[in-house]
């Protein structure tokens, strides 16, 4: 398992296979602001049960909020097609999105909605709605087993039907030490590790920082089966060890 983990699969708090993704996005019958332009995702990670066996089945019929949330990850569709201004949406959120939005669309400043030019020689299919991988968080006790990837692939599934493409913007979303005393030679090692994961799933680079993943592709497929073979291989080298 040396090449898909830092850590020996001994100190795995759990049967990774267990892990249980949970969906949340909530609004109004009357869109209210740009809830019609921009949605936002939250999915919840959870841990697997303590007692929970594949051969036995245990914990299926348990109520999955039971369960500790041991990662997050947070996404948002930028729908094309609406009556809303999709560069304001996403200004109005954060600076990261206002990033996105600025690159891939065109002629923001002028209110066209269209993508610009250099998306659409990227994307294959360049119509439709935009998602946006956001954060990707996990618990420190699930680091360094290759999980972060297979978190981001299986909720970018979930969730990228209808869009043309899949955009990411890698930052930092934890410092060793304060935002402030980190050196930029850590910001751009931190960044470099980011990058790698994204890439690892199927994303290639844009400009201006931006990352893509263009889901008419076959690669991000392939890609997210080559990390579920990952999964099942960690979930019985971790199974062996337990009954070694």
């Amino acid at each position: 398992m040396t090449s898909i983990t830092r850590r020996p699969v001994a100190e795995l708090p759990g049967d990774p296979a267990y892990l249980r993704f949970v969906y949340h996005h909530a609004h109004r019958a009357d869109p209210y602001d740009d809830e019609d332009t921009l949605e936002q995702w939250h999915v919840s990670v959870l841990a697997p049960f303590d007692d929970e066996d594949d051969e036995e089945g245990l914990g299926d019929d348990r109520d999955p909020d039971l369960a500790p949330v041991i990662g997050r990850v947070s996404l948002y569709r930028l729908r094309d097609y609406t009556d809303g201004d999709r560069w304001s949406a996403a200004d109005a959120e954060s600076g990261d999105l206002e990033v996105i939005a600025s690159t891939v669309l065109r002629g923001v400043k002028s209110g066209q909605s269209g993508y610009c030019k250099a998306f659409e020689r990227q994307i294959e299919s360049p119509v439709g709605d935009l998602l946006i991988l956001d954060r990707v968080y996990l618990d420190k006790q699930w680091r360094g087993f290759g999980r972060g990837p297979v978190v981001a692939a299986e909720a970018i599934r979930r969730l990228s039907p209808g869009c043309c493409a899949v955009a990411t913007y890698p930052a930092m979303g934890e410092y060793s030490k304060g935002r402030d005393e980190t050196t930029e030679t850590y910001r751009r090692r931190a960044k470099k590790k980011i990058a790698a994961l994204w890439e690892s799933i199927g994303f290639e680079r844009f400009r201006e920082g931006v990352w893509l993943l263009d889901t008419a592709q076959q690669t991000p497929i392939d890609l997210h089966q080559q990390h579920r073979g990952h999964l099942k291989a960690l979930s019985h080298a971790y199974r062996t060890a337990r009954r070694s």
